[in-house]
């Protein structure tokens, strides 16, 4: 009898060995699934942080800046077709800033309906990044075509001009902001490294220097030539002009 028995009792116990078997193979394929998601999510999640902070703070203040940077007082760039630095530099930089930031956008909002951050409470990070971006996209373009427009009929600045500046320098400033919102965001559920941070903000003060720097140099020959002019008609001299204004 148990020599009859034994074949079965064998029969059985690799039975049982090929369902045990083919569970741990459902579990690590299910696994190896879950790391693979994970990993696709985190791709996405690390190329809308790198995209937007390079948007933000690089080519956007790069664009402002080319606007006040000194073209005319340079021997080897004032004859070639940079003195144009809005069609040359400006725009060029501003629309491809533009297209990169919608492809971080549509990242962003992956990554939001992944982790439900669209749903209530929305996070400050996810209404400032919408706010910013249709704010570019819809309102700079229109407030500079106008502006060009404007200038091409009567060659100077109209209320186009200062809304455009205005809108985008404060643009600018709340996307510079939302970078450091989205690491504290991007913290409750993944360790950020102190590399990133480091290497964000010495960028961020870096061109925004930079950039205040040649705003303040601007408007400090603006005024300097309004004091020129307002003097010439009232007859000094330059020199008489300088000496008084010191």
């Amino acid at each position: 009898l148990t020599c009859n028995q034994a074949p079965e009792i064998v029969c059985g116990q690799e039975v049982h060995d090929q369902e045990v078997h083919g569970q741990l193979s459902a579990r690590d394929i299910q696994h190896k699934r879950n790391l693979d998601s994970f990993e696709i999510f985190n791709r996405k999640r690390n190329a809308h942080a790198c995209i937007m902070s390079i948007v933000f703070i690089v080519l956007y203040p790069l664009g402002a800046i080319s606007i006040h940077l000194p073209i005319d007082r340079v021997p080897y760039l004032k004859n070639t077709y940079l003195k144009k630095k809005i069609m040359a530099m400006h725009v060029p930089i501003q629309v491809l800033g533009s297209i990169m930031m919608v492809g971080g956008m549509a990242l962003g909002i992956r990554i939001g309906q992944d982790l439900n951050y669209l749903r209530h409470p929305v996070h400050a990070h996810v209404v400032i990044g919408f706010v910013v971006v249709c704010t570019i996209i819809v309102f700079q373009p229109i407030m500079g075509i106008l502006q060009h427009r404007h200038f091409k009929k009567r060659g100077d600045k109209s209320i186009f001009a200062y809304l455009h500046r205005w809108i985008g320098r404060g643009a600018i400033i709340l996307g510079m902001i939302n970078s450091g919102l989205g690491f504290q965001l991007a913290q409750t559920n993944v360790i950020v490294s102190t590399g990133a941070y480091i290497r964000n903000y010495v960028l961020l003060g870096f061109f925004v220097s930079i950039w205040l720097g040649l705003v303040l140099y601007d408007e400090f020959k603006m005024h300097e030539s309004r004091l020129v002019t307002s003097g010439t008609r009232r007859g000094c001299s330059k020199r008489e002009i300088r000496e008084h204004h010191v």
